[in-house]
């Protein structure tokens, strides 16, 4: 078989067609692709790259050129939505971390309004105006890849965390509306980044964790959200939940979406049977031995996750910021070696 464009390979992969071999891509997780390493031999830094379409562009493209992961993705993190929606956001002046919510300002669902211009608001802008550069320089031979935040950790971001988790038990129907909101407001969100070039958008719902909420909770307040939201969105739509998702696996498949992003936690063979025809993407560990391991010790786990039939090979919440980029670089080569036995 002639060897695949990485465009090609991720969307066959994902939509059920045959493959060269699995991609090894970084699509989906709250990682992202870039790290540290990659930051300073670029010399574009967090938090500039969060602020500047074309910084953004230029480090996501550095890369796939320096790790060999078949994709772009954008943004590098998870705060455009609440920075929309008015909260403040804290900006460490470290490569190694990521902005985050510093002020969530909502209370109660009636202090919740939609932006005017949504798409005009925040740092939206300046996340189109960079996937409109990477389709522009990376044409059709890459896929590229977006994110936006799930309708139940978006409504975390805006209330809080621990707040909307004491909401579950004391007003239960004002987390129903606080999701109600967001999902409006990701709908509208996603749209927009496909008119602006992206492949896939990534709906990433790590408050949704295993390790947060039960899955009678995910299927009352996250699931019917995230099936309106796949159900919305027309082009190739991917779902990441961290953790140990297992509990959630057969809800997360029913929700809709072309490929479910797992972690390590999951064991592949064990939830093999029950995804159908929903494609896995994962499972290497972001913050294992991806982070304080050996080159040897992430092919050793990326073998494991090969061995037990992922689809698309990714580290499971994407690229950690400190990962070493000879350990990213080893779970490309891993893969490919692998590839080459089985030809």
């Amino acid at each position: 078989m002639r060897e695949f464009s990485p465009k090609r390979r991720a969307f066959a992969a994902l939509l059920g067609g045959k493959v060269d071999r699995p991609p090894v891509t970084s699509l989906a997780g709250c990682g992202g692709t870039v790290n540290v390493d990659i930051q300073k031999a670029t010399g574009i830094m967090f938090p500039e790259a969060h602020k500047d379409p074309e910084k953004m562009a230029k480090l996501a493209i550095a890369a796939y050129e320096m790790t060999g992961i078949e994709n772009v993705r954008v943004p590098f993190d998870f705060v455009i939505e609440p920075e929309a929606m008015g909260c403040k956001i804290k900006w460490p002046d470290n490569p190694a971390l990521v902005p985050a919510t510093l002020e969530h300002i909502y209370k109660k669902p009636e202090d919740l309004k939609m932006p005017e211009n949504l798409l005009e608001a925040g740092r939206i802008p300046v996340l189109l105006e960079a996937i409109r550069i990477l389709r522009k320089e990376v044409g059709d031979f890459l896929p590229i890849s977006s994110l936006a935040l799930g309708p139940f950790t978006l409504a975390g971001e805006l209330v809080g965390t621990a707040e909307l988790m004491m909401m579950i038990m004391r007003n239960p129907e004002n987390v129903k509306k606080f999701v109600e909101f967001s999902t409006e407001f990701i709908i509208e969100f996603s749209k927009a980044q496909y008119r602006a070039g992206a492949d896939i958008v990534q709906i990433g719902e790590p408050t949704a964790s295993g390790d947060l909420i039960s899955p009678k909770m995910f299927q009352e307040f996250v699931k019917p959200a995230l099936t309106r939201v796949a159900d919305e969105l027309k082009g190739i739509r991917l779902l990441h939940i961290c953790g140990n998702a297992t509990p959630m696996i057969k809800d997360m498949v029913e929700c809709g979406y072309d490929g479910i992003s797992i972690e390590e936690a999951v064991d592949i063979s064990k939830v093999k049977p029950i995804v159908g025809e929903v494609k896995i993407l994962g499972n290497v560990s972001s913050k294992g031995h991806m982070v304080m391991g050996t080159p040897d010790q992430v092919k050793e786990e990326t073998l494991k996750a090969l061995d037990a039939g992922v689809d698309l090979l990714e580290p499971g919440c994407g690229i950690s910021l400190p990962a070493p980029l000879d350990n990213v670089k080893a779970m490309v080569e891993a893969l490919k070696e692998w590839s080459a036995k089985r030809k």
